[in-house]
């Protein structure tokens, strides 16, 4: 190849490869975002922990979690998902363009799965003083409701970054591609804290 061309080629591998890392931003951001606000909205209007534990003088009439946990939650996320822009990534061998459909399909089967985990185990556990509970029969103790609410956060974070994992391969399992160490040191700093 000609000197004067590889500069061409090398531009476009570039762009291709910033592009893929648009695709897993936009992924992740759309999943996460509809993760926290389909959760929330599903867990306010449908749980409701007093009619689970009527005794407890700490359940509310409806589900709630701090604001400071929420911030924390979406600050973490987006301190992560900055470091997105450093990610590993295999270009495109053909050129792309965007497919908005399967976009927000994926990212919609990827907020599904860890918004339905969140809110059965929200479920379990507002349940747990149940005898035929879920808990009781995995021989689980009661939790008291203020442990809920900090299970529930860690659930929320923790399946919030492990999206991100998932968002950004798109051939495979999210083990199939090694992540840059900026991101993967953003994950673990996140989850650290």
């Amino acid at each position: 190849m000609q000197e004067g061309l590889s500069v061409i080629v090398h531009a476009i591998e570039v762009s291709r490869a910033i592009f893929a890392r648009m695709k897993n931003f936009i992924q992740y951001r759309i999943a996460c975002t509809l993760q926290l606000v389909c959760f929330f909205f599903v867990a306010v209007f449908a749980l409701e922990p007093k009619k689970f534990r009527p005794d407890d003088p700490l359940a509310p009439n409806f589900f709630k979690m701090p604001v400071l946990m929420l911030i924390l939650i979406t600050v973490l996320n987006d301190g992560t998902l900055i470091s997105v822009a450093y990610d590993h990534v295999v270009p495109s061998r053909q050129p792309e363009k965007w497919n908005l459909k399967v976009l927000w399909v994926v990212s919609a089967v990827l907020a599904s799965i860890a918004m339905l985990s969140s809110l059965l185990l929200l479920w379990a556990a507002i349940d747990s003083g149940n005898p035929t509970g879920a808990f009781q029969r995995w021989g689980l103790p009661f939790i008291a409701y203020d442990q809920i609410i900090t299970m529930m956060y860690l659930k929320v974070s923790v399946s919030d970054f492990l999206t991100l994992f998932s968002a950004r391969t798109h051939s495979g399992f999210f083990w199939s591609m090694r992540p840059s160490p900026i991101l993967l040191g953003a994950a673990t700093l996140a989850l650290g804290v």
